[in-house]
C-alpha cells in the first residue's frame, strides 16, 4: 500500500492507528501534538504544528507501509529512554494527565519544554501516550542548563509541602518511589528517622541524615539532605529534599569492616577483633570481680594434613572446625581464630572450675568428631591449654601467654588433652631452648637451605621470577619449613644473621642464572624482626656489593605487620631499600590489618594476594577489589596459592600480573629449578615429595 493523506473538511488525515475523529480534533490545535507508540517506542502521529516543531516534513513521517511512523525525537530514540516512557504511562493510567518539563533535541539542538501528557486509545484497542507541548522553557542558558541537570541528574530531587505531600520530582525521584508513597512520612522506612528530619527542620532548618527508604527497587540507604524554602510558583513553605543511593557504598563499607575484624576463611573473629572484646571481658572483671578464662585451641597434626592432602581440605576442615567450636560456646564465650589452626575461647562471670572443665571436655568433644571433607574421611584432635582472669593475668597478651604454654604442655603429654597452667610449667622454655641450640647448629653445619618456587607470567605461563624459602634439613625431622623456627630464630635474636646468609645464598644464585641467560628475578622474604633490629638496608647493600647480583632483580616480600611496626624507621629503611634498587613487595596480603591506606605511603611495587583469598570462592569479590586497587595504584599483582586449573582461570580473569602455586610447582632445589627454567614445565614429583617441599 503506498502512502497518501486523505482530506475531509479541510483536516488533514493520515493513515495511522489514530482514530480519524481524534485526528481531526488535535489536527485544528495550533500547539504540537504527538502520538507515541511506547511499544514500539515510534512516533505513530504528529499535528501540523508538531511537524514544524520536529523540522520534519510529512513524507519524512511516512514509511514503507504507508503509515504515518517515525523515529522519536532525540534523547528518547535511545532505548535506555524507553523506561521513562514506561513510567509515563503507568502515571497517567493512574492519574489521567500529568506534566512534565522535557529536554527534546530535535535538531541537534535541545530545547527545554513543559508539555501535557494524557492516555490515548490506538484503534487496535492498546494504549498510547498522546503528548502535547504546551509551552518553552526560558531560554537564558541558566535556566536550560539548570533544567538540564535537574532532569538528568541520577539525585533524586524532590519538593514537599509543610505536611509532606508531593509538590514536585525530578525524573530520578519518580522512577524510584514506589506507588503509595507520595507523602515523606510513608517514604520513610521507620518513623522516628522522618521525626527526627523534620525536627531538624524547624530547628535549623536544614537537616542531613542517612535513612532507609521505600523505592521502586525495595528498600534502599539514602544519604539525605533536607532544608526549608518556599515554592517559586505559590509562595507557600515547603521541604527541598535531595537523596542519594548510598545501599551500595554502605555495604562496601560494611564489607571492609568485617573484613578488618573477621577472618576471611571462616568468619570467625581475628586477632583485631579479639583484642577488642578481650579488653571488653577484662574491664568487666575489674568492675564486678567476676573471674574469666581464655581457652587457647591448637589442632594436633594439622600441618600434616594440610601437606599431605593439600590446602583446600585443610581449609575445608578449618571451616568445619570453626562452626562446631561456635556453636559449642555459643551464649557463653567469644571465639575467634589467630591463624593457621590456633582458635581461642573467652569465657566471662564462670561460676567454678567445675564449669570450665565442663566446657573444656566439651569442645574436646565435638572437635575431635570425624568429619568428610572432599572425599577423605578425617579427625582432628585439640590440645587444649587454659588460664583465668584475674588469678593469672590482667591483660591479654599474659593470658594468651600463659594458655599457650598450658596447650603446649597437653600436646607434651600427647595431644588431644584439657591442660590448666601452673606456674611449674616450664617445658615449653625448655623446648625452645632446646630448638634454639640445634638451629645454631645448624649454621655452623650447613643444614639450612634455600628453595625456589617459580613466579609465572599469568598471559604467557612462563616462568619470570621464583620466590627464595628457607628449608632446614634437620637430622631429625627431615626437611623443616621457616614456619617452623623462624619464630625461635627472631626470639633468640638470630633472624639477622639468618636472613643475611639467605639473602647471600638467593643473590649468588641470581647472578649465576643471570649469567647462564636467565633473566628473571627473585623474591627474599623479610622478617618484621629484621625491621625491628635497624639497619636492614645497609647489610642488604653490602651483601648485594659482595655477590655482585642486580638490585633490579632482587625483589624484597614484606608482611603487613612489618609496615605497622614503628612506622616512620620502617618508612625510612623501606624508602633506603628503594634507593638501592630494590622492588618490594607485600606478602600474604589481606591477613594481617589489611589497612589499604598505607600502600599510598610505602614505596611497595606489588601485592602478593594471600592464597586464603584465593582459595575461597566467597571472597573472590574481595579479590576483584584488591587488584582493582592494586591497578588503580599501578602495583603488580600476584595471586599465591593457585592449586587448581579453575582458580587460574579466574585469576586470570581478573587480570592479575603473576600466579604461583602448586598448580604449577611447589619449592624445588636450585637444581630442580634450573630443570623447570630449561623446559618451561612443571616437574612431575611424587605426591609425598610434593608435600615435603610446600
Amino acid at each position: 500500500m503506498t502512502g497518501h493523506i486523505e482530506t475531509r473538511d479541510t483536516t488533514v488525515l493520515y493513515h495511522s492507528t489514530v482514530p480519524p475523529e481524534d485526528q481531526r480534533a488535535f489536527a485544528r490545535v495550533e500547539v504540537p501534538i504527538y502520538v507515541v507508540d511506547i511499544d514500539q517506542t515510534k512516533l505513530i502521529w504528529a499535528n501540523p504544528s508538531g511537524l514544524s516543531f520536529l523540522g520534519k516534513k510529512l513524507f519524512d513521517c511516512i514509511d514503507s507501509t504507508g503509515e504515518f511512523k517515525t523515529e522519536l525525537p532525540a534523547p528518547f530514540n535511545n532505548p535506555a529512554y524507553r523506561r521513562n516512557l514506561h513510567s509515563y504511562m503507568r502515571r497517567v493510567t493512574e492519574e489521567g494527565r500529568i506534566a512534565e518539563c522535557i529536554t527534546l533535541v530535535p535538531n541537534s539542538q535541545p530545547v527545554s519544554v513543559y508539555c501535557s501528557i494524557s492516555p490515548q486509545m490506538l484503534v487496535t484497542g492498546r494504549p498510547a501516550l498522546m503528548m502535547q507541548i504546551t509551552s518553552e522553557v526560558g531560554q537564558e542558558p541558566t535556566q536550560v542548563r539548570s533544567a538540564q541537570v535537574l532532569l538528568h541528574t541520577t539525585s533524586m530531587i524532590t519538593m514537599f509541602d509543610e505536611n509532606g505531600n508531593l509538590i514536585f520530582e525530578n525524573p530520578a525521584s519518580r522512577l524510584n518511589r514506589p506507588n503509595g508513597c507520595e507523602n515523606l512520612a510513608n517514604r520513610m522506612c521507620n518513623r522516628r528517622d522522618y521525626d527526627a528530619m523534620m525536627d531538624a527542620l524547624h530547628t535549623n532548618g536544614q537537616a542531613s541524615l542517612v535513612a532507609l527508604m521505600h523505592s521502586s527497587q525495595g528498600e534502599r540507604w539514602f544519604d539525605l539532605n533536607a532544608r526549608r524554602g518556599f515554592d517559586p510558583y505559590s509562595g507557600a513553605k515547603t521541604v527541598l529534599l535531595s537523596a542519594v543511593d548510598v545501599t551500595k557504598r554502605l555495604k562496601a563499607e560494611h564489607e571492609v569492616r568485617y573484613l578488618a575484624h573477621h577472618d576471611t576463611l571462616t568468619g570467625l573473629a581475628n586477632r583485631t577483633f579479639l583484642e577488642i572484646e578481650a579488653e571488653r571481658y577484662l574491664d568487666e572483671t575489674r568492675l564486678t570481680g567476676n573471674p574469666g578464662a581464655l581457652i587457647f585451641i591448637d589442632l594436633d597434626r594439622f600441618k600434616t594434613i594440610n601437606d599431605t592432602l593439600g590446602h583446600l581440605v585443610g581449609d575445608d576442615l578449618l571451616v568445619i572446625i570453626a562452626k562446631r567450636l561456635k556453636e559449642v560456646v555459643e551464649g557463653i564465650g567469644f571465639v575467634a581464630r589467630l591463624g593457621g589452626d590456633e582458635f581461642v575461647v573467652l569465657i566471662a562471670n564462670f561460676a567454678d572450675t567445675d564449669l570450665l572443665e565442663e566446657i573444656s571436655r566439651e569442645i574436646r568433644i565435638i572437635l575431635s568428631q570425624p568429619c568428610k571433607v572432599r572425599g577423605h574421611m578425617l579427625q582432628v584432635t585439640p590440645s587444649i591449654g587454659v588460664c583465668t582472669y584475674p588469678e593469672h593475668g590482667t591483660d591479654l597478651d599474659t593470658l594468651m601467654r600463659k594458655s599457650d604454654l598450658a596447650m603446649y604442655k597437653a600436646k607434651d603429654l600427647g595431644r588431644d588433652r584439657i591442660c590448666f597452667f601452673d606456674v611449674s610449667m616450664s617445658r615449653e622454655a625448655e623446648e625452645r631452648i632446646s630448638l634454639e641450640t640445634a638451629l645454631r647448629q645448624a649454621l655452623r653445619n650447613k643444614e639450612l637451605a634455600v628453595h625456589y618456587q617459580p613466579r609465572l607470567d599469568i598471559s604467557s605461563n612462563r616462568i619470570v621470577g621464583a620466590e627464595g624459602l628457607l628449608r632446614w634439613h634437620h637430622p631429625t625431622r627431615g626437611l623443616v619449613s621457616a614456619a617452623s623456627f623462624i619464630e625461635i630464630a627472631e626470639e633468640a635474636g638470630m633472624i639477622d644473621e639468618i636472613g643475611d646468609w639467605v639473602a647471600r645464598v638467593a643473590m649468588l644464585q641470581q647472578k649465576q642464572w643471570a649469567e647462564a641467560g636467565y633473566n628473571i628475578a627473585l623474591s627474599i622474604n623479610l622478617s618484621p624482626a629484621q625491621f625491628r633490629r635497624g639497619r636492614i638496608s645497609q647489610r642488604l647493600k653490602n651483601i648485594l656489593e659482595e655477590t655482585g647480583a642486580s638490585a633490579n632483580s632482587i625483589r624484597l616480600e614484606i608482611t603487613e605487620s612489618a609496615l605497622l611496626s614503628d612506622a616512620n624507621e620502617t618508612l625510612k629503611e623501606l624508602n633506603a631499600l628503594r634507593d638501592i634498587g630494590f622492588a618490594l613487595e607485600i606478602d600474604d596480603f589481606g591477613t594481617g590489618y589489611s589497612n589499604l591506606g598505607y600502600l599510598q605511603r610505602y614505596p611497595v611495587t606489588a601485592l602478593k594476594i594471600d592464597r586464603s583469598f584465593i582459595a575461597d570462592t566467597k571472597r573472590w569479590p574481595i579479590v576483584q577489589m584488591i587488584v582493582q586497587m592494586g591497578r588503580l595504584l599501578n602495583l603488580t599483582l600476584v595471586a599465591e596459592g593457585i592449586e587448581t586449573e579453575e582458580q587460574l582461570r579466574q585469576v586470570q580473569k581478573l587480570n592479575c600480573h603473576e600466579y604461583q602455586g602448586y598448580l604449577y610447582s611447589p619449592a624445588v632445589s636450585a637444581k630442580t629449578f634450573e630443570c623447570l627454567l630449561k623446559g618451561q614445565s612443571a616437574v612431575t614429583l611424587p605426591k609425598a615429595a610434593a608435600s615435603v617441599l610446600s
